[in-house]
């Protein structure tokens, strides 16, 4: 099987073991790439760890920003197909011509294997999730892996066929590791979103993407017997003490914007109105939960308060020029 595509990778480089065990698993990858993009932001050393098996790495520097980095990346690559991840999955060496097939039989544009660990764990955590709308375990819509809500949350379908090869419908997907048709992540214009790195941290930059995909008409699917593991190197949080911060308040600017800009402004006044109590639902449980729990942690009211902050902030955005100048989002 013939497949043209490029590997994009995005690192900081210093997820050290882990790169390597990525790397190899390209090595062994069938059918190989045509070419191996590894971006990193500015002033980072290049990993220690190279690729070997005849492929050589391209290294690309940019400005420092979790969505630029993956724009560059997309943007820089050759192949009429992209395998985009982070610096800590491996896979098996039959990995892309599972992810490929649905793509070549007009499926989908864009495609990935299931990733549990990025679905809430059962537990207390998850009645929270379940209660707040933030994440909710489907019910309905079984037939599909993510679901969006109106709350900006989303509900998933945990009880994939891990044994058959089926296709299940997705509006969101992990960054982590996904592959696609370069003129299908073309077409959705990521670098209109770069405001998802505005506050230094790009929370929801996954949510965004993908749903933005969706509304355009461009089909993810996640294929349910394709494996990978997410070793999870964490070298993002681990580089700044001070990222608890960023996150928060990035959290709840990012939110809002995602909300406002592909949830409420894609609809008619009842939809409007009903994404509106939807959100404000979110808020007012999500506040009610941090309060409670700042009870016994004072953090929590901090974190409480920074993500409101973030939701100021993005009331504000919402009204600039800046704002307003971003591409219109022509809905499907």
């Amino acid at each position: 099987m013939e497949i043209n595509y490029s590997v994009v990778i995005r690192t900081i480089g210093k997820a050290g073991e882990k790169y390597q065990k990525l790397l190899t698993s390209i090595e062994r990858l069938e059918p190989k790439p045509i070419e191996v993009i590894v971006v990193l932001p500015e002033g980072y050393a290049l990993p220690k760890e190279r690729i070997g098996s005849g492929l050589e790495e391209t290294f690309i520097y940019c400005k420092k920003g979790m969505v630029e980095q993956r724009l560059v990346g997309i943007e820089n690559a050759k192949g009429e197909y992209l395998f985009v991840c982070d610096d800590d999955v491996m896979f098996d060496k039959d990995f892309i011509q599972m992810l490929y097939k649905p793509l070549n039989k007009g499926i989908a544009k864009i495609s990935a294997a299931p990733l549990i660990s990025f679905l809430p764990q059962p537990g207390i955590r998850s009645i929270y999730n379940n209660i707040s709308s933030s994440a909710v375990q489907t019910i309905f819509n079984k037939n599909k892996y993510v679901h969006i809500l109106k709350s900006s949350g989303w509900s998933y379908n945990r009880n994939l066929d891990f044994y058959n090869e089926v296709y299940y419908e997705t509006e969101s997907l992990p960054w982590t590791c996904f592959f696609a048709e370069k003129k299908a992540l073309d077409s959705i214009n990521f670098r209109s979103e770069i405001w998802l790195d505005k506050y230094g941290y790009a929370s929801m930059d996954d949510q965004v993407m993908f749903y933005k995909a969706y509304l355009m008409g461009i089909k993810s699917v996640v294929v349910s017997n394709a494996k990978y593991i997410h070793m999870d190197a964490m070298t993002s949080r681990k580089e700044n003490n001070n990222i608890a911060d960023k996150v928060f308040f990035a959290s709840g600017f990012n939110r809002f914007l995602f909300w406002h800009r592909f949830i409420y402004s894609n609809g008619n006044f009842i939809l409007k109105c009903l994404s509106i109590l939807s959100f404000l639902y979110y808020i007012l449980f999500n506040t009610v939960y941090l309060t409670l729990k700042g009870i016994k942690n004072k953090e929590f009211i901090r974190r409480n308060k920074l993500i409101y902050k973030g939701y100021q902030e993005a009331k504000k955005y919402i009204k600039t020029s800046e704002y307003k100048s971003l591409e219109k989002i022509n809905f499907k």
